[in-house]
C-alpha cells in the first residue's frame, strides 16, 4: 500500500512537471552569471540593452533523476514492475529532459522584458504555441508567481497581456480567465508556465527590481 501511495505522489508531481515543460519546449541566494552576461554580447543584435542571465540550476533535473532512481534501484522500498514501469522510467527519461533544457536554455532581464533565451543569449525563435518571440515587457505582467511554492519551485508562472487578446485563452488560460477567476480577482492576460530551471531567489530579485505585477489572491 505504501508503494502505490509513493507511487501516486511520483505520479501526480510527474504530471505537474509536464504540464510546465510541455509549454516550456513548445516555445535559489541572488546570482547573476558573469559568463552569461560576457555571453549575452551576442544578442546585441536583438537588444542595444543591458542584460542580465539568471544562473541555472539542475535541481529539478536532479530530483526527477533521484526520484525515479529509487523507483528502480534494487532493495528500494518503492521497487517493483509497476513502479518501475509507471514511475521510474518516465521520472528518469523526464530528468535528462530537464537537465538537457536547464543546460541549452536561459532566463535573461534586460531593461524592458524578461525573456526566455539560448545558453549563449541567442534568441530561442517565435513561441510556437501563441507565436512572438519569446520576450515579454514587464509593464505588460499582471500576476507571476511559483508553484507549489517559491520555497518549492517546480513551475515558474507568469500572466501577460502583451500577447494578442484572442490567445489568451489557449490551454491554462481557459480557465484563468474564466469569470469564476475574475471573480476572485484575477487579471484577464496569457498564462505561461516554464519549469523552474533557473534560480529562483535570482529571479525573484529581478522580477521585483523591474517592477512585475503580482497579485495577492490568498486574502
Amino acid at each position: 500500500m505504501n508503494t502505490y501511495r509513493s507511487l501516486r505522489s511520483a505520479l501526480l508531481g510527474l504530471l505537474l512537471l509536464l504540464a510546465g515543460a510541455s509549454a516550456f519546449s513548445r516555445s535559489g541566494g541572488a546570482v547573476f552569471s558573469r559568463s552569461a552576461r560576457r555571453q549575452i554580447a551576442n544578442k546585441t543584435a536583438l537588444s542595444a540593452n543591458p542584460v542580465d542571465i539568471i544562473e541555472p540550476s539542475y535541481n529539478l533535473a536532479i530530483g526527477s533523476l533521484a526520484l525515479g532512481a529509487a523507483f528502480g534501484v534494487p532493495g528500494s522500498p518503492l521497487k517493483s514492475k509497476l513502479s518501475a514501469v509507471l514511475g521510474g522510467i518516465p521520472l528518469l527519461l523526464f530528468g535528462l529532459f530537464l537537465a538537457f533544457q536547464t543546460t541549452t536554455l536561459r532566463f535573461s532581464f534586460d531593461d524592458d522584458a524578461f525573456s526566455l533565451v539560448r545558453s549563449d543569449g541567442s534568441s530561442t525563435g517565435e513561441n510556437v504555441v501563441v507565436g512572438g518571440e519569446n520576450s515579454w515587457r514587464y509593464s505588460s505582467f499582471v500576476n507571476r508567481d511559483y508553484f507549489p511554492s517559491r520555497s518549492f519551485p517546480i513551475l515558474v508562472y507568469f500572466k501577460e497581456t502583451q500577447t494578442p487578446e484572442d490567445q489568451w485563452n489557449v490551454g491554462p488560460g481557459e480557465k484563468a480567465n474564466s469569470p469564476e477567476a475574475i471573480a476572485k480577482g484575477a487579471v484577464p492576460g496569457q498564462v505561461h508556465f516554464f519549469p523552474a530551471i533557473g534560480n529562483v531567489e535570482a529571479m525573484e530579485k529581478a522580477f521585483e527590481s523591474h517592477g512585475c505585477a503580482k497579485l495577492d489572491l490568498k486574502k
